[in-house]
């Protein structure tokens, strides 16, 4: 069984401190997760992580989305404790956003199988945009041979024409959406998620829920259970 939970964190960097790391690494310990992808993780609390990290057995992988970390220069890292095969970040369309937006995948070993591990922040407002970054990544998978498990902050909910043709377009590779059935944006007046799980078919969903009792972000963290189907 693999615990996987994508978590965009929220980047308050002025008001930064250490408890929230803290917290990030005892919702991993508490829910024993393997696959702990994260969003807008910035340059304070990424050297916090990887300190506290460094005595645990995980890995943080990924790469920043400009080369000198800043307020705005974040990461999409893919925290885990499985061995890492390896580890690249895309870079996304974003003009004529001026923000760049970028994902990154690990390949991972697990009971002798190899499996491709991406994470990714989509464009918020320009929906232009939106769907060139979404064409992108159904590009990248359409090349990758190995089972998937993609999450991410897309910036999208399920009743958006554009999301649910990316959702048919990786049906027809055999990934499917987990539909966690509410917010996961906590301002939102509507209870659709915009943090998404998608999983390859060869994986079979145990359980899936939001995490709803942490304060440390604008989002709820979204955590499911998979096992390899026999």
């Amino acid at each position: 069984m693999i615990t996987i939970c994508t978590f965009n964190i929220q980047n308050n960097f002025k008001n930064y401190n250490k408890n929230k790391s803290n917290e990030i690494v005892d919702l991993l310990k508490d829910k024993s997760i393997d696959i702990y992808n994260l969003q807008e993780v910035y340059s304070k609390i990424d050297k916090d992580l990887k300190s506290i990290f460094r005595n645990l057995s995980y890995t943080i992988n990924g790469t920043y989305r400009f080369l000198i970390p800043t307020r705005f220069n974040e990461k999409n890292p893919i925290i885990t404790n499985k061995k890492v095969i390896s580890q690249k970040t895309y870079h996304l369309p974003f003009l004529p956003s001026l923000l760049k937006r970028i994902m990154t995948k690990v390949e991972i070993e697990d009971d002798g199988k190899i499996i491709s591990i991406y994470n990714t922040h989509l464009e918020v407002r320009k929906e232009k945009v939106k769907e060139r970054q979404l064409k992108k990544i159904l590009k990248i998978l359409k090349e990758d041979k190995n089972p998937i498990i993609l999450t991410g902050d897309f910036n999208l909910k399920t009743n958006k024409e554009l999301f649910n043709k990316f959702i048919e377009e990786l049906n027809k590779l055999g990934i499917e959406h987990v539909d966690v059935e509410d917010k996961t944006l906590k301002i939102s007046k509507y209870h659709r998620a915009i943090d998404h799980i998608f999983i390859s078919n060869s994986f079979k969903l145990i359980s899936k829920k939001r995490i709803t009792d942490l304060d440390i972000s604008d989002h709820y963290p979204v955590l499911i259970k998979i096992d390899y189907k026999k």
